[in-house]
């Protein structure tokens, strides 16, 4: 052992996954969970890291190749396209059960501290302010099973931290990734592809968005928190997506010397009211200087984008 402290990223060759590969892999042995079987070529990150290839669904194969000392786990993997065909089968199997499956291998690995990835939406709310204290009510089954996994691990008598994320944003780190449905990866990749940005809405919906630097920033500094916790992880800033739509805009003229026009759908006659999210309970714990970098992670997708082209 090389005295560095271990830690397992379950889903850590996914879209937030390699963010945190990519910073921790410096400071731990970094161990990644994936049903993968190699690490990616299009993988854009160092690959100072061991590949863990395993179904999250089958604890055998799980307790097998996890190894029997580890420090942290960090809990990212999750099933989230709900666009699927039978999408909540495969919810309740990797986000619930999965999750189940984790704990079990935590129980034995004498771990300081579980580290979860649920989401905001297991409040099922679309407006007002939510925090740790609003009452869950998961309206669908992506966020059902999220939070199903949360129930899990609060009576897993585990050192656990869930952290409900809002949405977070950042180029991806692999050229083939699939997460091109997230709001600013869409607006950026139908401006580069089209040559005009097209919104699915009227653009007036406000949301919360955290920066993906930020956010492995922030679970970084709560690794020694001793307590056990439920912490919504934003930045408590809330965008409307035209307001995106037109960094999108600034960046494409800037990078490619050109105009492109914003269309908005005209037949979106609702007034969406604005969804805050709380966290000052996150902000009493750390001192942290949240950072806004839609239009550095815009030029960068346009980067990416151009490179996956040659």
């Amino acid at each position: 052992m090389n005295g560095k402290k271990t830690i397992l990223i379950t889903g850590g060759l996914g879209n937030l996954g390699l963010w945190f590969v990519e910073k921790l892999q410096n400071n731990f042995e970094v161990f990644v969970l994936s049903r993968k079987n190699s690490i990616p070529e299009t993988v854009l990150i160092p690959k100072n890291f061991k590949l863990i290839s395993a179904d999250i669904r089958n604890i055998e194969d799980l307790n097998l190749k996890i190894p029997k000392k580890l420090d942290f786990i960090i809990h990212l993997a999750s099933f989230n396209e709900f666009f699927v065909d039978n999408y909540y089968k495969l919810a309740l199997e990797i986000n619930t059960l999965g999750t189940r499956n984790i704990i079990e291998i935590a129980k034995t690995r004498q771990i300081q501290k579980l580290i979860y990835f649920s989401t905001f939406h297991i409040y099922g709310k679309s407006s007002g302010i939510v925090s740790e204290k609003t009452e869950p009510n998961p309206k669908n089954d992506y966020a059902l099973t999220h939070y199903f996994a949360e129930l899990y691990i609060k009576q897993s008598n585990l050192p656990y931290l869930i952290l409900r994320l809002t949405n977070s944003y950042g180029a991806p780190k692999d050229l083939l990734t699939s997460k091109w449905y997230l709001v600013l990866n869409d607006l950026a990749k139908t401006a580069f592809e089209k040559n005009k940005i097209i919104l699915k809405s009227n653009g007036r919906a406000v949301r919360d968005f955290i920066f993906m630097g930020d956010v492995v920033e922030i679970t970084e500094k709560l690794f020694n928190h001793s307590t056990n916790e439920i912490l919504n992880l934003g930045s408590g800033k809330s965008y409307s997506v035209l307001f995106l739509a037109e960094i999108v805009k600034n960046e494409y003229i800037k990078f490619f010397n050109k105009n492109i026009e914003i269309e908005i759908n005209k037949n979106d006659t609702n007034q969406y009211q604005d969804l805050r999210v709380d966290i000052s309970k996150l902000k009493n714990i750390i001192d942290f200087q949240f950072h806004e970098c839609f239009a550095d992670e815009v030029k960068k997708i346009f980067q990416l984008l151009e490179s996956s082209k040659k």
